[in-house]
């Protein structure tokens, strides 16, 4: 036999042999396959790990009848794909099919629908959040509005990281703002345990906080013009206390008053909240320690009187246009308020000649410094009219 018959004789022996040493690699391949699982499924990321299991291609299907390849990153830990879910409608429960190349034993998994029953109330009263439909939660979720990221919290009230927020939620009222809350996925870990998505988004606006209400001192009357819908911070309480019409120094800032230690105080005042409004800006109010009283008397440098023709000559030794003194009269029978009781100023230091029909025998003069009221566009300071002294009016017999 020549050479060119040998390789002739030679070739189809040397095929069925390599044909035979494919056949147990074939065979050892479809042995080791086992029927496709399913892994890590997120649904932040919408996406889900399908383990191959030696099989050497992978199909999906929704319906059992039209089945497709997957396809999408392949990662080196245990042979899965990373595939993409983003297009599983999320309104319903959507399962899915996958069978491998070499075992075709059908494997499902459903993908839960987004749970919508999520509400949210803001209590505008004291600013916490109640949430509803969401009993197996532990935590929530929330962000502004416009931005990426969302800011995981426990539902625990007491928890650190809930009063976090609420400070975190008082700053976004300064200017207002849109939040958004959700109950965050539980991440499925295979097919039978699927976890959940994100709940529905639950949408709220943080309306801008009304400005500081305008609170002025009479610094003659005592008195602040309040009103019943704003509140005061006492101090010694911790406490905002809801505030009476046209309250006096004595009830809102008794310690600025000489008689209580004049002592200078800051208020704060806001406007209340209600069921429909956040409570306002504050505002923060500064009152001086009051003056003590001018002195009475011959020797006074403040106030001197006598008695002259029957009549009571008032001196007031000091006054001028920017020292301004006041004085006022109380008549038997009747009392003297340092809120209600008419005062008269005097800016000179010209006696002031006080019939007996004016003052009667046993009439009381009170005498104060006048106050001054705060004038912020001129820079003048709050000034209180300082402590009364007083004299009784007392006519020479003649």
């Amino acid at each position: 036999m020549n050479t060119k018959n040998k390789k002739l004789f030679l070739a189809p022996i040397l095929i069925a042999f390599g044909l035979l040493l494919l056949i147990p690699i074939a065979k050892i391949s479809a042995a080791e396959a086992k029927p496709v699982s399913i892994g890590k499924i997120d649904y932040d990321t919408l996406t889900m790990y399908v383990y191959t299991n030696n099989n050497t291609v992978v199909y999906y299907s929704t319906d059992k009848t039209t089945w497709y390849e997957v396809e999408g990153n392949k990662t080196t830990e245990n042979d899965a794909f990373l595939m993409d879910i983003s297009w599983v409608n999320s309104s319903d429960d959507i399962t899915l099919y996958f069978k491998g190349e070499n075992d075709k034993t059908i494997q499902n998994v459903t993908l839960p629908a987004k749970d919508t029953s999520l509400k949210v109330i803001l209590d505008k009263t004291d600013n916490t959040f109640t949430f509803e439909n969401c009993d197996a939660a532990t935590h929530f979720e929330w962000k502004k509005a416009n931005d990426y990221v969302w800011n995981k919290v426990p539902l625990d009230m007491k928890s650190a990281s809930y009063q976090s927020f609420l400070k975190t939620i008082e700053g976004l009222l300064v200017k207002g703002a849109k939040v958004s809350f959700r109950i965050p996925q539980t991440v499925g870990t295979n097919e039978k345990n699927v976890g959940a998505r994100p709940s529905k988004e639950v949408n709220i606006t943080l309306a801008k906080r009304a400005n500081a209400p305008s609170v002025k001192v009479n610094a003659n009357k005592l008195m602040l013009n309040t009103t019943l819908s704003m509140e005061y911070f006492s101090d010694r309480k911790n406490v905002w206390i809801e505030c009476d019409k046209n309250m006096t120094i004595e009830d809102i800032a008794p310690t600025t008053l000489f008689r209580n230690g004049s002592k200078s105080v800051t208020l704060k005042i806001r406007t209340a909240a209600t069921t429909n409004k956040a409570y306002s800006k504050t505002a923060f109010l500064k009152i001086n320690g009051q003056a003590g009283a001018p002195t009475i008397g011959d020797n006074s440098k403040d106030v001197s009187y006598y008695y002259q023709n029957g009549k009571l000559m008032l001196q007031f030794n000091n006054a001028s246009k920017t020292d301004v003194y006041s004085y006022a009269i109380v008549k038997p029978g009747s009392t003297f308020n340092e809120t209600t009781t008419a005062f008269t100023m005097m800016n000179t230091n010209k006696a002031k000649v006080i019939t007996a029909t004016t003052a009667p025998e046993g009439s009381t003069i009170y005498i104060r410094k006048q106050g001054i009221n705060e004038n912020t566009t001129k820079g003048i300071e709050l000034e209180l009219a300082s402590e009364v002294n007083s004299f009784k009016v007392t006519y020479p017999k003649q």
